[in-house]
């Protein structure tokens, strides 16, 4: 074998790699999912620092303190992933919703178990809940989980990125798996109060600047309707950040489900 054969030898796999880098640098690496870890309840438990206990959806529920008039309660851990609403529906023997062509294509994909589940309506959300002995949080149940006894808005600086923290401004292309963030988690320990999905509580919107509602869970899931929709808190994956902010709302028909709309659920003591 010639030098000049070996050259080419030796030359040609370190071109390969170097396109390989440069490649992935400029298409995989920004996205930044090398920042990411598969969830489990085992391991997310130890990140907690309130009391945590695993719910009849086998999923893991944080208890919430406020250390005021409110009664504690228990909040799941992360939203509501496709893979519980599936084990819902076997063991309720209820119908999976319908929808369009790209609903479909989410729901028989094994691929999109650990995503938080959507095209999710109200009412569905609140039978998952219900179903295991819980509701949709009330607004104010919700922002206490979300924002403490401090009263956070927003767990970063309004000025900087913090994509490490919460998938919003559509910079990861997609959901991503619910957990997947835990350098985003309240100071509960609570995951994704910002980002990936919008997630129902149990209010109506009446006005745009009403005052949170907190009246017992029952009148407020039974209220008459306001003029608007039911409340969304959190905002999603292609939100920017006014969304992401503990204290804002969204709201929406709530018929009308949605593929950035997902939910989790509390539970009264």
């Amino acid at each position: 074998m010639t030098k000049k054969r070996i050259g080419i030898y030796l030359i040609l796999p370190i071109l390969f790699l170097s396109a390989g880098w440069v490649l992935f640098n400029k298409y995989i690496r920004p996205n930044h999912y090398q920042l990411l870890y598969p969830y489990s309840i085992f391991q997310f438990r130890d990140l907690s620092p309130a009391e945590t206990r695993v719910g009849e959806d086998e999923r893991l529920e944080i208890r919430i303190v406020s250390g005021e008039e409110a009664d504690p309660f228990w909040i799941d851990q992360i939203p509501v992933t496709a893979a519980a609403y599936k084990r819902f529906l076997s063991q309720s023997g209820l119908l999976a919703p319908r929808y369009r062509n790209e609903y479909r294509i989410y729901w028989d994909s094994r691929l999109y178990d650990l995503l938080p589940v959507v095209f999710v309506s109200w009412g569905q959300a609140e039978d998952y809940c219900e179903y295991y002995g819980g509701h949709l949080p009330t607004e104010a149940q919700w922002e206490m989980a979300a924002r403490g006894p401090e009263g956070i808005v927003l767990y970063w600086d309004d000025n900087t990125k913090a994509f490490n923290k919460a998938n919003y401004d559509n910079f990861y292309k997609g959901k991503t798996f619910a957990g997947w963030l835990p350098q985003g988690q309240t100071v509960f320990g609570v995951m994704e109060m910002s980002g990936n999905v919008r997630e129902w509580v149990l209010d109506w919107l009446i006005t745009p600047g009403q005052e949170l509602n907190t009246g017992p869970w029952q009148m407020i899931r039974d209220q008459e309707q306001g003029g608007y929709g039911r409340i969304l808190k959190g905002g999603s994956y292609v939100d920017d950040v006014s969304h992401l902010r503990l204290n804002s709302r969204d709201e929406h028909d709530p018929n009308s489900p949605g593929i950035n709309r997902g939910f989790r659920c509390v539970y009264e003591e």
